[in-house]
């Protein structure tokens, strides 16, 4: 387990940690500019370069830290046989290894599944906040992400992409909302143009969501926890994100009107206002309680 490298860019920083042999990627924003930083787990094609608007967005608020955790981004792959408890543990050694103590934790869509677990792993997560949150894949998602397997081992790509950005966004708000068709537009066509690394990727990730993406909602931590989602997400629709907001004592949910599964791109500074807001509620409640395994 050894630092590979740390390049600073002005206000920001990159960190290149191996964990066990699997590279993990940090960049922090702002670093100082709260006490406690805001880590951030993007989805599963939302890569630190592909978050910087949003990742800089939130970072004139806060100390912002983006992940790429094992599997995403410039990592490579991550066999599925590795656990999300394998990617917390990654997270947690890059974590300690920037002293970083206390938390608040933004984990997105794929990267939902990891912040949940991450949260029953470890104390020190102050505030959680959780985009289209998964619990688990009801059994007609079970069976379009196996579709989407077969059609990436046939290498059937337009249809892979456009069955996969039919769940992303919502074909009837692509109707009435024009930046719903304008997104679905792009990530169709980068479906269609993606690398085959981006395929492998996609591949073992969705496999590990098959083998391993259900969590426990009873086990949930007693932390302050806001779930949101567009109101029109039909991948991981309001009631799916409604159930895990009540699994906490101190859950709120939020519906963003006019919005789907896309929700950075189709109401960005809604996002925004919501985990700014998340964050800064009753910040001086509660005193820090430093991240370690929790019992």
């Amino acid at each position: 387990m050894t630092t590979l490298h740390t390049l600073s860019y002005d206000d920001t920083h990159f960190h290149s940690f191996s964990f066990e042999g699997f590279p993990i990627h940090l960049k922090e924003y702002s670093k100082g500019r709260t006490d406690i930083p805001l880590v951030f787990i993007g989805g599963a094609f939302q890569n630190i370069n592909q978050v910087e608007k949003l990742s800089t967005a939130l970072a004139k608020e806060s100390w912002v830290i983006v992940i790429d955790t094992p599997g995403n981004g410039d990592t490579g792959v991550l066999p599925h046989t590795f656990s999300f408890e394998f990617i917390c543990r990654a997270i947690h050694f890059g974590l300690k290894r920037l002293g970083v103590d206390v938390i608040n934790l933004l984990g997105c869509s794929y990267g939902s599944i990891i912040a949940m677990r991450y949260a029953q792993m470890y104390l020190g997560v102050e505030k959680l906040i959780l985009a289209s949150a998964m619990e688990k894949l009801p059994d007609d998602l079970v069976y379009e992400f196996n579709l989407l397997l077969f059609q990436l081992e046939w290498n059937r790509m337009e249809e892979f992409a456009t069955g996969f950005t039919g769940l992303m966004t919502n074909p009837s708000l692509r109707e009435t909302n024009k930046l719903c068709r304008i997104t679905a537009s792009k990530l169709e066509n980068a479906l269609l143009n993606a690398t085959p690394g981006i395929k492998e990727q996609f591949r073992h990730n969705t496999l590990r969501i098959l083998r391993d993406g259900k969590t426990d909602l009873s086990l949930m931590p007693d932390v302050d926890a806001t779930v949101f989602t567009g109101e029109h997400d039909h991948f991981v629709p309001v009631a799916a994100n409604q159930r895990v907001a009540d699994s906490f004592k101190r859950g709120r949910f939020i519906a963003v009107p006019d919005a789907d599964h896309m929700i950075h791109v189709e109401k960005f500074r809604t996002m925004i206002d919501i985990v700014i807001g998340a964050v800064q509620a009753d910040q001086n409640a509660q005193e820090a309680t430093p991240v370690k395994e929790a019992a």
